[in-house]
């Protein structure tokens, strides 16, 4: 049994208690009873939230590190295989202030294809990929926020398409 439990109960009894006596005594007998039965329920609900059954107090932990997760691709686009190179692609139309063309997943021009230079590595590799994110006008969580290069780590690699 936890302390901050048994403090907890103790100044819901009082609060509770307290408040219904006041309005009571002061011939309110109707709002005595609206408040009883409110600050019960609060009560109740702060306390089923923030307790345990056994009393102990409830652990959030902490949040993480965010992103919990980097994708392959640039924000809401696509991992493809063109002509033997994986690369990214825009099939909804993110990418329409001008930077990436909408595809399919046929078209193989560059102004469709968002490359991922899976042949670099490192710090090069993260560059690479956040100028082209900048010119491309494409976000992607975790490494280009739109403004600044955010990659603490290498981005991942996507698993080979052999």
């Amino acid at each position: 049994m936890n302390y901050k439990f048994l403090f907890y109960c103790l100044l819901s009894v009082v609060l509770i208690t307290g408040g219904g006596y006041f309005f009571f005594s002061s011939r309110q007998e109707v709002t005595a009873a609206m408040y009883f039965i409110g600050a019960t329920v609060a009560a109740l609900f702060f306390g089923f939230r923030w307790f345990t059954p056994s009393g102990d107090v409830k652990g959030g932990g902490s949040p993480g590190a965010w992103p919990p997760a980097v994708n392959y691709c640039p924000d809401f686009m696509t991992l493809a295989t063109v002509q033997s190179e994986q690369v990214c692609i825009d099939t909804v139309g993110v990418g329409q202030a001008g930077g990436i063309a909408t595809s399919d997943g046929t078209k193989i021009a560059d102004q469709y294809l968002f490359h991922l230079f899976l042949d670099k590595s490192g710090n090069e590799r993260k560059k690479l990929l956040c100028d082209q994110a900048k010119g491309k006008q494409v976000t992607w969580e975790g490494v280009w926020d739109g403004s600044t290069c955010m990659a603490s780590t290498e981005p991942p690699k996507p698993p080979s398409s052999s």
